[in-house]
């Protein structure tokens, strides 16, 4: 097996693993390794072929950062196995692109470390962060759940082993719930206990939970229902939903009040979003709702700002997106620049997004203001494997280093401003190999 052998059979897995939150489809991981085909060809990754939901959640891969002193240890050896438009707003004035970044820095010490003597300069909010793993400073594990293969690694800090999928791969998608675990490999949904042990199983896809985590929601397709459940095992309610013959369900996420907004696939098409009421007042017979948004699919929601995002438009040469409040059908922004945002902060007030994959993976993250567009911070490397919002004022990113045949990777802890540490070890890896996954939030 040779080193694009080795490529088409991680971006196959990959996309099974990303659009699988939103697709679920059977046939998507051949789909996806006829596309790592063209990769090979061209020489180059680019996630057009899979449908606008799938890109929704493309292929995210792994960065660095850089601007601080080295003071961390050397890697650890691991086995090894073998577009851009301005921002668009409703009424705009002279200008709505993106804010240019300034070119001057502001000094700031990465999150929880002592302030920086040595005179290196970190770059200031709205500036740029290259990110290499050389030379950060070590920090505290992450804040939020994590796996290091098939250990999760709790907020908390303890840590269970959870066995292996039916591929024999770990687990990439875990939400940690106050007894156990949800859990998908792709094509299913599993059931863990607190030890690891799986339960039950049940062919599905999507897993989300409300923001104050007392329910929890997923597609039960052997059931042909969209099901919601106290997170804690509790009680019998809210109960499930019932999904057309031909039509797959994946849940995206609360709004207030318990409505989960889900996007709805036909065969390999989007065929729209719809919204379940599970609040205390609605019944089992209550009918699903269309959004007033004129998105193609939603890649995330914030309950507590009343906000979703999603794809406006998709074809094999652009995807843009665009922001709207919950009950609104006017948008609020948009951009083809950073076309994929799959997380909005806890509070809502911030968007994390990407440009499309490019290479082995992205190369460049954003945050951005959830309500104007306004760019905040982008943070540089090749390359991002992962990203997500690790609580108000830090992002975590999953990222990875190439150097020719060598390979490095860690999840790194950023603040807006640009300063960061490292959340775990660097460690040694190769190409088809992922040392780490971010688990599920709440928001």
């Amino acid at each position: 097996m040779n080193e694009f052998d080795d490529l088409e059979n991680t971006l196959a897995a990959e996309l099974r693993r990303r659009s699988g939150e939103v697709l679920g489809t059977d046939d998507l991981a051949a789909r996806a390794r006829r596309k790592a085909r063209v990769v090979r060809r061209r020489r180059a990754v680019a996630v057009a072929g899979v449908t606008a939901v799938a890109l929704a959640i493309a292929v995210p891969a792994a960065l660095s950062l850089r601007s601080v002193p080295q003071t961390s240890a050397p890697p650890v050896d691991r086995p090894t196995t073998s577009e851009t438009e301005s921002i668009e707003v409703p009424d705009p004035g002279p200008d709505t692109s993106l804010p240019e970044e300034p070119s001057t820095t502001e000094t700031q010490s990465p999150p929880g470390e002592p302030p920086d003597d040595t005179g290196l300069e970190t770059p200031g909010r709205g500036g740029t962060t290259e990110l290499v793993l050389d030379g950060l400073p070590t920090g505290a594990p992450p804040a939020i759940g994590w796996m290091e293969g098939t250990t999760f690694h709790r907020a908390d800090g303890r840590s269970v082993q959870l066995p292996s999928t039916q591929a024999f791969e770990p687990f990439q998608n875990v939400l940690e719930l106050p007894n156990g675990f949800l859990a998908t490999d792709f094509a299913e949904v599993a059931d863990l206990d607190a030890t690891g042990t799986v339960t039950a199983t049940r062919a599905g896809a999507g897993i989300v939970m409300s923001s104050d985590s007392a329910l929890v929601a997923y597609y039960d397709q052997d059931a042909g229902t969209i099901q919601a459940a106290q997170a804690d095992g509790g009680g019998t309610g809210p109960g499930s939903r019932d999904v057309p013959a031909g039509q797959t369900l994946h849940p995206i996420g609360f709004l207030g009040d318990y409505r989960l907004v889900s996007n709805v696939v036909t065969e390999y098409e989007t065929a729209g979003v719809r919204v379940d009421d599970f609040g205390p007042s609605a019944g089992g017979d209550t009918p699903p709702t269309t959004p007033p948004w004129d998105l193609l699919s939603v890649s995330a929601v914030s309950e507590s700002a009343g906000l979703v995002v999603g794809y406006t438009e998709f074809d094999e040469t652009e995807a843009c997106s665009a922001v709207y409040e919950a009950d609104a059908d006017q948008r609020l922004w948009g951009t083809c620049e950073y076309s994929f945002f799959p997380h909005f902060s806890p509070d809502g007030r911030y968007l994390v997004g990407s440009p499309p994959w490019d290479g082995e993976g992205m190369e460049a993250v954003v945050v951005v203001d959830a309500r104007t567009g306004e760019l905040v911070h982008t943070y540089t490397g090749s390359f991002i494997w992962d990203f997500t919002f690790e609580d108000e004022e830090h992002v975590l990113i999953n990222v990875r280093i190439v150097d020719d045949a060598e390979r490095q990777a860690a999840l790194v802890r950023c603040d807006f401003e640009g300063a960061c540490e490292l959340a775990t070890p660097v460690v040694q890896i190769d190409q088809a190999e992922d040392a780490y996954t971010i688990g599920l939030q709440r928001w």
